[in-house]
């Protein structure tokens, strides 16, 4: 729910801010909160992971808020340090990341880091409550949250004042506005008496924590790296419709979530059993179907990128199919690896993952980099399919090494799906190319239309064939 409530946002968010602001200063507004976010990682320093866990299924709660405020307090003072540094070298980064919001590079390094401490302490306070087991808390924070700053940018917005600057701040605000409710209540709630001493933590305990940072840092580096590397080579402007690139495919993601949530538990009682046939039909079920799905999402959005990306932005996009395309594919590629990675945590302590997940995704980030320069954007997001692909055969890798045996989905099925949408989208382009119809609204209408009636024909083929069973098996 908070997933899909926060991927929602987005489609709520992106428009308001580009058509209010324009696509290059909401360019510049997504570079800035990616910069911001890559140092979460860094400022927390995994003690969201390493201290905070000690508190899964404690009972005493003055002692677990204790942990709470010192990690606080830990994060803080290493927020001011490293916001410090970055205020010493601003102008270095502000040059180096093409950053430009029409003001002094020191009062951006503040901004930033500021933004950064609040982003930090907010994805503490959710690990608390996760830790606690507070499930329906954690939801209220982040509901709170997304409320409070859609609310402020919309009277903002009518009033006539957003602007790059107030947009930033209003995001900080609500982090600052649901933490400091949060831990008053927590303070107003403490028991007088502190049933047991509380005494720091050992240093070991938050060195354990690196890896973590060192796995934040590789995801954010697939995540929001790639709008830094857009916005340094090409400028605001791509970042926006890079941007609204990934917002759109989004959607496939959110195709898969309700799919990955029920599949966990399932694949963890299959494995106490060491049914590792009825684990591994599981998974090839609920992936196949997630194929099934996907794909001709995925081919409709190519297929309606350039008009699509043009409204949510309020620019005129073209040539973004092929990016649509190749993102696309990482999408697909890192979602249909879930199986995978599942029964890899299922059957190991996860050390091995977190190893993994780094190398391969700095690796991606590293190609992203170099080929930026050379190819644009296309560089860009063919950088982020190479680390999704080799993170995807890794995990394949080890999890047929540890005994899952084969593939994630049926083949047959798969190669149907995928052949039936490459043949549409080819008609689909052809025809397009040749008609070129003029207008946002006409390209969609003729580009949609097409698509749904020839998947109707394609999808009804299927199905009298005895193609897609998946629905029927779930029920």
């Amino acid at each position: 729910m908070a997933e899909a409530a926060a991927r929602g946002s987005g489609f709520v968010i992106t428009p308001l801010l580009a058509w209010s602001l324009g696509a290059a200063v909401f360019g510049s507004y997504t570079q800035v909160l990616a910069f911001s976010f890559a140092l979460v990682p860094v400022v927390s320093a995994g003690i969201g992971y390493s201290v905070i866990r000690r508190l899964a299924g404690s009972k005493d709660d003055n002692r677990s808020r204790a942990t709470l405020y010192v990690a606080a307090a830990m994060i803080s003072l290493i927020c001011a340090g490293f916001g410090a540094l970055l205020c010493v070298f601003s102008s270095e980064v502000a040059t180096f990341l093409s950053l430009d919001v029409g003001t002094s590079e020191t009062n951006l390094m503040i901004l930033v880091a500021v933004l950064s401490w609040l982003a930090a302490l907010e994805a503490l306070v959710q690990e608390y409550l996760r830790a606690m087991q507070k499930v329906r808390q954690s939801l209220y924070v982040q509901f709170a949250s997304i409320a409070v700053h859609i609310a402020t940018l919309l009277v903002a917005a009518y009033l006539g004042a957003l602007s790059i600057w107030l947009a930033v701040v209003l995001l900080g605000i609500s982090k600052l506005v649901v933490i400091f409710i949060l831990i008053v209540v927590m303070v107003f709630c403490q028991k007088e008496e502190i049933e047991s001493p509380y005494s720091l933590p050992a240093i070991g305990t938050l060195l354990a924590g690196i890896p973590f940072m060192l796995a934040g840092l590789a995801e954010w580096a697939s995540n929001l790296g790639d709008r830094l590397v857009v916005g340094r080579y090409l400028g605001p402007e791509f970042v926006a419709q890079y941007v609204a690139a990934v917002m759109l495919l989004s959607t496939i993601v959110a195709l898969g979530a309700p799919l990955w949530w029920l599949l966990f538990p399932e694949m963890v009682k299959y494995t106490k059993l060491s049914d590792w046939k009825g684990c591994k039909e599981r998974v090839q079920e609920r992936t196949t179907l997630f194929v099934e799905l996907s794909i001709p999402t995925l081919c409709l959005l190519s297929l309606l990128a350039d008009p699509l990306i043009s409204l949510l932005v309020n620019t005129q996009a073209t040539g973004m199919t092929p990016v649509v395309v190749i993102l696309g594919l990482a999408v697909l590629t890192n979602q249909i690896s879930t199986g995978w990675e599942y029964f890899v945590i299922a059957m190991s302590s996860g050390k091995q993952l977190v190893s993994v997940t780094v190398c391969c995704l700095a690796s991606g980030f590293l190609v992203a980099v170099l080929a930026a320069p050379i190819w644009g954007i296309l560089g860009v997001a063919s950088g982020i399919l190479i680390g999704k692909s080799l993170l995807a055969g890794s995990l394949a890798y080890i999890a047929n090494r540890a005994g899952f045996g084969g593939g994630v989905w049926k083949k047959n099925q798969a190669i149907v799906v995928l052949c039936a949408n490459s043949m549409i989208f080819i008609v689909i382009s052809i025809t397009t190319f040749f008609v070129s119809p003029v207008g946002l609204f006409y390209e969609l209408l003729l580009s949609g239309g097409m698509f749904l009636f020839l998947q109707m024909v394609a999808y009804g083929a299927y199905f009298r064939l005895g193609g897609i069973s998946q629905l029927q098996t779930l029920q």
